[in-house]
């Protein structure tokens, strides 16, 4: 097994490809560009029968390209009788020991990149078409084939950012930002990736046992401080009846804000002919920031216009009996202390 590593002093960097393997670390293939619309190296055709490379930076397979002028490529002439696809391409060549914008003919579709990792290897700067009998490639045949490459991410002190890099990311601690060229814009922040949980339900301090082999789940996801969830929750068994409201409890260590209350929607829907109705959801954060702390329900006193809305709140068997073949379903969000 041989082993290399370089550059030190008595093992330099010798040959190209070994310059290339390690150079091609730096960064990928393409143009140096912050956006789509910049012009470094864009090809022009402008029905003439050249084509010309505007002025730009590039990487190809770990080799450095500048073009500091315009460059323009003869366009050979289309003696078939169909439309010729061509390549406009950067062209690293560890032979010729350079890099050049090359016009690159094609036939009735492009013709292939060549990529020999210790030959030629080439990246596409522009497609054009050429019509049957020609020799001029229109601004409406040249179509922008750039690869774009940038900056890596930078990391930053707080109150110590650089000036912003329109379409560079930056990160400052656990946030997220891209640049937009004026100022750092807030993309997210670090969050926990989807699990599951059991939730625990109770009345009154008394814990409520749904049956065995109940489908009892909570599906969470943290963006920032922002908690996603919705439990599933289907009995097969039937419980006897509290007269306290129903509680669950909200994913384990992420506690919602004492701020303000939280809302959640909820549905049950009866297998057992009680019917089915939706609600609302809510934490009472004076009484815990670990569970739900009541499901509530709209009636009213009469059927009247005049009629006065109330809430009421969910027990488990009022006004239902929650019990096999129910399904009581919670979802929303909530913001975490």
């Amino acid at each position: 097994m041989a082993e290399f590593s370089a550059p030190f002093d008595g093992s330099s960097i010798s040959t190209e490809l070994q310059w290339s393997r390690m150079a091609r670390r730096w960064g990928s293939d393409g143009v140096h560009a912050e956006t789509a619309s910049s012009t470094f190296l864009k090809v022009a055709g402008v029905g003439a029968s050249t084509v010309t490379v505007a002025p730009g930076m590039a990487f190809v397979n770990g080799f450095f390209y500048h073009l500091d002028t315009t460059k323009t490529l003869p366009v050979p002439a289309n003696a078939t009788g169909a439309a010729r696809i061509d390549l406009v391409v950067l062209r690293a060549d560890q032979a010729a020991n350079k890099v050049t914008a090359e016009y690159k003919l094609g036939g009735s579709t492009a013709p292939p990149l060549t990529q020999v990792e210790d030959g030629v290897w080439e990246i596409p700067l522009a497609q054009c078409t050429v019509a049957a009998g020609a020799a001029v490639v229109t601004a409406a045949n040249t179509l922008d084939r750039r690869y774009l490459t940038g900056r890596g991410v930078l990391p930053s002190i707080p109150g110590s950012r650089p000036p912003s890099v329109k379409n560079t990311l930056l990160i400052e601690g656990s946030d997220l930002y891209v640049g937009d060229g004026a100022d750092w814009r807030w993309l997210t922040s670090v969050g926990l990736k989807d699990f599951t949980y059991t939730p625990t339900w109770s009345a009154d301090g008394t814990a409520i046992n749904w049956g065995s082999g109940s489908v009892n789940v909570g599906r969470v996801q943290v963006v920032n401080k922002r908690v996603d969830f919705t439990i599933q929750l289907q009995p097969t068994g039937n419980p006897a009846g509290i007269t306290a409201p129903l509680q669950v409890s909200l994913p384990p260590g992420l506690p919602c804000t004492g701020a303000h209350r939280s809302l959640f929607n909820w549905l049950y829907t009866s297998g057992n002919g009680e019917g089915a109705t939706p609600g609302i959801a809510v934490t009472y954060p004076t009484e815990s920031t670990s569970v739900i702390a009541r499901f509530l329900y709209s009636m009213t006193n009469g059927n009247s216009s005049a009629s006065v809305p109330n809430a009421y709140y969910l027990t488990n068997n009022t006004p239902f009996n929650i019990r096999s073949g129910d399904v009581l379903t919670i979802d929303g969000s909530y913001w975490l202390t």
